[in-house]
């Protein structure tokens, strides 16, 4: 059952007692920072009443601030909490004084994920504005670009324990281009892999009108049938795990004049791109010719198929290219949509996996109790999605701005929230 904020009956409190003379001694714009705390006041408490000495929410409005503050172990959240106490107090309800690093790491550890990352999304909604279609042509929308892929947290693991091996996390995410923010989350246990929970993930979002692309791993019949079942789109790999399929297509795409047909056509497009001297250029060729496909109907929904062909030359003239085949229920003169789903499958790698580890340093995280590193694995994506709303503001790097926020943390703290 949902409880009440203990923050706001704090605020009440605080002023029916005129222990401060004035409610604006907290910093004004910490709306967002009441709101936050209000949405993890409902997180259920699962400690035996009376025993609790600190509230779920004091803790995790604490380690969530930590982690901003470019805080990345819970030695380091421990220090913080010592350090910015009297400004923590503010905003949170310390009822028994600062918490031991030891309950701190015990309350994280007890929490449900799913339902610890469903109240940080629907926060992270509260500020994404972005209401608009992604694409639209005529009455034909599509809302959003979902890339689905599975990251492991390779410190995450132990060969013995108490309790045996422990394996390592392995967290798969979908992750929304539109909002620049990680969406849903299913944790893969030891005993399964990436294709059950691919389906199990998508069920958990509504995906009608938003395009879902993934790696070739994922291209499975089950998955598509859920997909375009659920009215969505998919833009899917085909590699040789299909390769029957594979095969198909590549020998129609082999086809001279098959091949010209299209690269004369509305559906053929290319770019390039210079980096450092280096040119990658990208042609991407799709068609509507699917009818002589084998077994075509056992992937539902099936209208077009495409190949991306990339050649690449680095400074040194050396010259390489790679094709790469694909299958979509969006039709070939939906192509400049298409491409840039195929290039977007790469966000969730470049823009949520990357800064995980780079940011936030994830892969040497060393937790190892019940669910602490699934949690932490939320937590940091939430910190992400905020650092991430302020950056073109900042304009600097995400350490950058940790590294600020850690050096002047009161003032910049608020700045950070204010924005939202």
């Amino acid at each position: 059952m949902a409880k009440k904020s203990k923050l706001l009956e704090e605020i009440k409190e605080i002023v029916d007692m005129d222990r401060v003379e004035n409610i604006e001694q907290l910093e004004p714009d910490a709306t967002f920072i009441f709101e936050l705390n209000e949405s993890i006041s409902m997180i259920k408490e699962e400690r035996i009443i009376g025993y609790v000495q600190h509230s779920v929410e004091s803790i995790l409005m604490t380690v969530i601030f930590a982690i901003l503050g470019n805080c990345n172990t819970f030695e380091e959240i421990n220090v913080f909490m010592h350090y910015h106490f009297s400004w923590l107090s503010k905003y949170i309800k310390y009822e028994n004084g600062i918490p031991s690093i030891s309950t701190v790491k015990r309350v994280v550890s007890f929490l449900d994920p799913k339902e610890l990352e469903e109240l940080l999304v629907e926060t992270v909604d509260k500020f994404n504005k972005e209401n608009k279609s992604m694409f639209q042509i005529g009455m034909f929308k599509v809302d959003d670009i979902c890339a689905m892929d599975g990251k492991i947290m390779n410190s995450s693991g132990r060969k013995s324990s108490k309790n045996g091996s422990i394996a390592k996390t392995n967290a798969m995410s979908i992750y929304s281009v539109k909002n620049n923010s990680c969406i849903a989350t299913e944790f893969i246990d030891k005993k399964t892999n990436e294709i059950p929970t691919a389906k199990k993930l998508l069920s958990r979002l509504n995906i009608r009108k938003k395009l879902i692309t993934f790696d070739a791993l994922n291209t499975q019949k089950s998955t598509i049938d859920f997909i375009a079942s659920k009215q969505g789109y998919y833009v899917a790999p085909v590699k040789e795990n299909h390769k029957e399929l594979y095969d198909q297509i590549k020998d129609y795409f082999n086809d001279e004049q098959l091949l010209k047909k299209v690269e004369k056509s509305k559906n053929y497009l290319e770019t390039t791109e210079k980096r450092n001297g280096d040119i990658d250029k990208r042609e991407y060729g799709f068609t509507d010719d699917t009818d002589w496909l084998y077994m075509k109907d056992k992937w539902k929904g099936l209208k077009s198929i495409g190949y991306v062909k990339r050649t690449y030359k680095n400074t040194k003239g050396k010259i390489t290219s790679d094709t790469r085949y694909y299958i979509s229920n969006l039709p070939s003169s939906m192509s400049n949509i298409i491409s840039t789903a195929i290039r977007k499958e790469w966000s969730i790698e470049n823009n949520l996996h990357y800064f995980l580890d780079m940011v936030f340093k994830e892969d040497d995280s060393k937790s190892f109790v019940g669910n602490t590193q699934k949690n932490l694995n939320i937590i940091r994506k939430f910190c992400l999605a905020i650092l991430k709303y302020n950056k073109k503001e900042k304009k600097m790097s995400l350490n950058l701005m940790r590294h600020l926020i850690s050096m002047d943390f009161e003032n910049q703290i608020i700045s950070l929230f204010s924005d939202i």
